[in-house]
C-alpha cells in the first residue's frame, strides 16, 4: 500500500467529527491490524433549565471558505468591503470572493442575518472550511 500524506483540511474535518462524537483518541496499528476507539464518558445529562426570554444567548452561524484559496472581502476594482460587522445580510448575498488562481469563487451567504465578526483580513490564505466570517441569523 502507498503511504500518502492526508490533506490539512480532511485532518480538521476528522478532528471536529472527533470532537462532536466525544472520541478522545484513535490508535492504528498494522500486521494483522488492530483498531482502538477511547471515547470520553459521558457526564451525567443536566436537569433542563429554563431561561426567561431576556437572558437566552443568540445563536451564530459561520460561513466558510468554499475552497483553499486568498480571501477577498472585496472586489479587485472596488475600495468597499462586501460586508462590514452589524451589516445586514440576506440570504443569496456574496459575502467575500476566494481567488484560486485566474478564478474568483464567490463566499455566498446560506441564511439572512446580522454579520458579527469578520474572521480574516483582506488578501488572507483560507484553507476549505475555514472561519470567514460569524452571522446571527434572523428570527422568522
Amino acid at each position: 500500500m502507498d503511504k500518502t500524506a492526508i490533506p490539512l483540511p480532511t485532518l480538521r474535518a476528522l478532528a471536529r467529527k472527533m470532537q462532536s462524537s466525544g472520541l478522545n483518541s484513535l490508535a492504528l496499528d498494522g500486521k494483522k491490524w488492530s483498531v482502538r476507539l477511547t471515547f470520553a464518558a459521558s457526564p451525567p445529562t443536566p436537569t433542563p433549565v429554563t431561561l426567561p426570554a431576556a437572558e437566552i444567548p443568540s445563536i451564530t452561524q459561520r460561513i466558510g471558505a468554499p475552497m483553499p484559496g486568498t480571501l477577498l472581502r472585496r472586489h479587485p476594482h472596488s475600495p468597499q468591503d462586501f460586508v462590514t460587522p452589524g451589516q445586514h445580510i440576506v440570504a443569496g448575498e456574496v459575502v467575500a470572493l476566494v481567488q484560486v488562481g485566474p478564478l474568483y469563487v464567490p463566499v455566498i451567504s446560506p441564511d439572512s442575518g446580522t454579520v458579527q465578526l469578520l474572521a480574516l483580513e483582506h488578501l488572507a490564505a483560507v484553507e476549505y472550511d475555514e472561519d470567514i466570517l460569524t452571522f446571527a441569523p434572523s428570527s422568522a
